[in-house]
């Protein structure tokens, strides 16, 4: 939309989501927001009916993140075209599959939605001149979205596996699969959860290793150049 400037020409005016007109935040914040609020979600409960909300706030994530990150016309089609597939695939699943292989349906759509918020995001946060603090919460929604990634991803894995996912014969669903993941991501490794199998193995040691390079080099450099920022911003004197 464009509106006249006050030199008689005119403007574009960007359009921001509803929640951030009112809290005068960049959507960055809400999307951090949105996967704290599905963390939380599995962390309590693994039933269905948890796992379908969760996937709603992954395709809110998803188009927030859209949203926020201004992509060319031809990365918003194809964004489209992800949501869409996505839900027409989990109905389908859950209609004519079994409950188990319909689980694994929805871990892997999970993963495709997931990965592409990942790439929006962190292309976004790399496209940026500045840093600010959405830099900062953009940056933290990625390496949540990449537990949560890994966490889908060892569902998909269990589906395709006639054994137990774990070695120690635990439960293995949504939430223990988010313990796992994070426990993996953060290199916390209590041990009370391990993969049973080799190719489970290598991917987690793969997500580990995935961790420690993501904060090692863009998180530690996006705090560092906004702390450097701050330090050379101009002293406030009274005349």
């Amino acid at each position: 939309m464009t509106e006249p400037d006050e030199t008689g020409g005119t403007t574009t005016r960007r359009r921001r989501s509803f929640l951030a007109r009112r809290t005068g935040t960049d959507d960055f914040g809400i999307v951090l927001s949105l996967l704290v609020t599905a963390y939380v979600a599995y962390a309590l409960s693994s039933a269905l009916w948890v796992e379908l909300v969760v996937l709603v706030l992954y395709l809110f994530t998803l188009g927030l993140a859209v949203r926020t990150s201004r992509p060319m016309p031809h990365q918003k089609r194809f964004v489209r075209v992800v949501l869409v597939v996505s839900a027409v695939v989990v109905v389908v699943a859950l209609l004519a599959l079994p409950q188990a292989t319909a689980d694994g349906v929805i871990d892997a759509v999970v993963c495709v939605i997931l990965m592409t918020a990942l790439v929006v995001i962190l292309d976004r946060i790399l496209r940026r001149t500045a840093v600010t603090v959405q830099s900062l919460a953009g940056a933290l929604s990625a390496y949540l979205i990449i537990g949560m990634f890994f966490a889908s991803l060892f569902g998909v894995m269990d589906a395709l596996t006639a054994g137990p996912f774990f070695a120690s014969g635990e439960a293995a669903n949504a939430r223990s699969y988010q313990y796992f993941s994070y426990t993996t991501l953060t290199t916390l490794g209590y041990g009370d959860y391990t993969a049973a199998e080799f190719p489970g193995r290598s991917i987690a040691t793969f997500e580990a290793l995935v961790g420690q390079v993501f904060l090692a080099v863009l998180v530690a450099r996006l705090v560092a150049s906004f702390h450097g920022r701050a330090e050379v911003l101009p002293a406030h004197t009274d005349d």
